[in-house]
């Protein structure tokens, strides 16, 4: 399974795991075809967002 990441610092991308900050996107329910895989969407969350931005700040 391939996740596309929709919206923050890893918008548009193909990935084989999902990142932290993202999850499932619940309105497209169906893997889309790509290539050889299945795609779905996984958006990121504004709540994540600040414990990213803060998590960078320590480090």
């Amino acid at each position: 399974m391939i996740y596309v990441l929709v919206g923050g610092p890893r918008d548009g991308q193909h990935v084989d795991d999902l990142p932290r900050g993202y999850r499932l996107s619940l309105s497209d329910p169906q893997p889309e075809p790509f290539g050889d895989f299945d795609t779905v969407r996984a958006v990121w969350f504004e709540l994540d967002e600040a414990m990213f931005r803060s998590s960078q700040r320590r480090g």
